[in-house]
């Protein structure tokens, strides 16, 4: 189930319908947003205690630790990932926004997650958040529930909106991108595939689809799709033999 399709009222300024669904960069846009600012802001306190996942026998990472282990990656450092990629294909505010904010509804422990967003940066980068927001379904073990989680990710890319595609490629890239950062560098690759919670063959099984499933939306030239191909190529020949 995602969460898409709600109104949310408030007084923000950013709060205008949506009235064009290309989310492009603005002409003549000033260098400094506000809207990326308090996007910024409210993310960076909302992760400041999170870190990119570890390895089952890892030593958990501890924020007040000075200096962080290396191993130890702050999760806001996929955040700005997201955003470069993003910016780098000229995306909008509302889009830039809201990838910085795409896990906070999932991941930040803030009850009213969704009227925090609402009231920093307004209704319509919200409506990008929860469209790419995934139901956890909290509760219940998170590898039992990997198959449903992924195809349930897979076929909502069809209702996206042009914005929330974006995002998602973005998303998808970036953790693709520094999953194979890690297995170029890491001594025993086999460690890397294990922060997950499903084997490698269904990893790259769910990395193939959800691209097939981008690439109908964005073409498969694009350049995100294009890159994807690149890294899960790349994964294919860096997963561990059987």
């Amino acid at each position: 189930m995602y969460l898409t399709g709600v109104a949310w009222p408030g007084n923000s300024r950013y709060n205008d319908p949506v009235t064009r669904d290309d989310f492009s960069i603005e002409p003549d846009r000033p260098l400094f947003s506000e809207m990326l600012e308090s996007a910024a802001r409210l993310a960076t306190r909302g992760h400041f205690h999170q870190f990119r996942k570890l390895g089952i026998e890892a030593t958990p990472c501890e924020p007040g630790q000075d200096p962080l282990d290396e191993e130890c990656v702050p999760y806001v450092s996929h955040l700005v990932g997201v955003v470069g990629i993003l910016a780098r294909l000229g995306a909008g505010d509302e889009v830039l926004a809201a990838a910085l904010l795409h896990d906070y509804v999932e991941d930040v422990p803030d009850a009213d997650g969704r009227r925090s967003i609402e009231q920093a940066v307004g209704t319509r980068v919200l409506r990008l958040v929860l469209e790419v927001t995934e139901d956890k379904r909290e509760g219940r073990d998170q590898r039992e529930t990997w198959d449903q989680r992924k195809k349930d990710q897979i076929d909502h890319v069809a209702e996206m909106s042009a914005g929330a595609v974006l995002i998602k490629a973005a998303d998808l890239l970036h953790n693709l991108g520094s999953m194979v950062y890690d297995l170029d560098r890491a001594v025993d690759p086999a460690l890397v595939w294990d922060r997950f919670n499903a084997p490698p063959q269904r990893q790259l099984w769910y990395f193939r689809t959800l691209l097939g499933a981008l690439g109908a939306r964005l073409g498969e030239h694009h350049a995100l799709c294009l890159e994807l191909a690149d890294l899960i190529a790349r994964m294919t020949d860096l997963q561990p033999v059987a």
